[in-house]
């Protein structure tokens, strides 16, 4: 009787466990589906605001000779004034990012996050401001100004993801491409031994893709060439493998699997490798046009500032 008992204790305690288990292993299920769920959200919040963005805007510009919203009075003035108001505070995310005593405000990327909402959702008032209309020499000048700036920050925004791991990712290290490059040259040393001809003709080209620019515009010409000639010289050296390796072939007894395995290996190689030099090149090109950029980003935002205030004073004094 006494073994009976403890059978079944055994085996309540086993079913027990195995509920437990089962429980827990749906809980995990559950948190991994709501990860998911949400990081695909937050993955298509960018979509979903352009989309609300351009649909405002066509909406509005189609119903600007209705003119519901005019910018002397009324709801209007009221976007002209909520507008410019995020425009100027467009300074807080520079201050924010330079000055370390004034991190009590929240941390970087939050307000990087606000800095391009509020580049987009000022302008977008502003033209509803002014009824997608022009105006006055002053308010053309600030608008346009606007624009210009508005552009310039799509711009920025654009070549700022092309030197980070993402948006909100850090930054890429040039040093680090390098590195990754010598390995992968250092692999592929060793797998075309048999072949130097086809080894002195990748790291030439690499070479030369890798030497300093003579300007901007040649290192923009190298950003577009490099991938079409990283192209043609994959075609060519599978061509020059596959012919070396059959030669080789007859001699040490490779079969045609062995042949076709080593060429797919030493492909995929290559293409790391000259993929690694692409990277480079692409570092470098946007890393000049994102300082160049930072050069004259500040001094358009300036120059809005200006066209504004001139605004406001001609409209509210004459």
């Amino acid at each position: 009787m006494e073994r009976q008992l403890r059978a079944e204790d055994i085996n309540f305690s086993q079913a027990l466990a195995q509920e437990q288990e089962k429980d827990i292993r749906v809980i995990k299920e559950d948190k991994i589906n709501s990860f998911k769920i949400g990081k695909f959200i937050w993955n298509m919040m960018p979509f979903l605001f352009a989309f609300v963005t351009l649909s405002a805007l066509f909406v509005g510009f189609r119903l600007r000779e209705y003119a519901y919203f005019t910018a002397e009075k009324g709801v209007g003035y009221a976007l002209g004034i909520i507008g410019g108001c995020m425009m100027l505070a467009l300074l807080l995310y520079p201050l924010r990012k330079r000055y370390r005593i004034l991190s009590i405000m929240g941390d970087v990327r939050a307000w990087f996050s606000l800095h391009m909402v509020l580049g987009i959702v000022g302008p977008v008032l502003i033209l509803f401001h002014s009824n997608f209309d022009l105006g006055s020499t002053n308010s053309n000048v600030a608008l346009f100004s606007m624009l210009i700036v508005s552009i310039s920050g799509v711009v920025g925004r654009y070549i700022y993801t092309k030197i980070h791991h993402g948006l909100y990712g850090q930054k890429i290290e040039l040093g680090q491409l390098k590195n990754k490059l010598h390995d992968n040259q250092s692999e592929l040393t060793a797998l075309l031994h048999f072949n130097p001809e086809i080894r002195d003709e990748l790291f030439a080209f690499v070479d030369h893709v890798l030497s300093p620019p003579k300007g901007i515009l040649h290192s923009w010409g190298r950003v577009m060439s490099v991938g079409i000639g990283s192209r043609r010289l994959i075609a060519r050296t599978r061509k020059n493998i596959q012919t070396g390796l059959m030669e080789k072939a007859q001699s040490e007894q490779y079969s045609k699997k062995e042949i076709k395995a080593k060429v797919r290996k030493i492909i995929k190689e290559v293409r790391v490798f000259l993929d690694g030099a692409c990277k480079v090149v692409e570092l470098t090109f946007y890393e000049r046009m994102f300082a160049l950029w930072h050069v004259l980003h500040l001094p358009l935002f300036f120059m809005l500032v200006i066209a504004a205030i001139v605004h406001v004073i001609a409209v509210h004094w004459y």
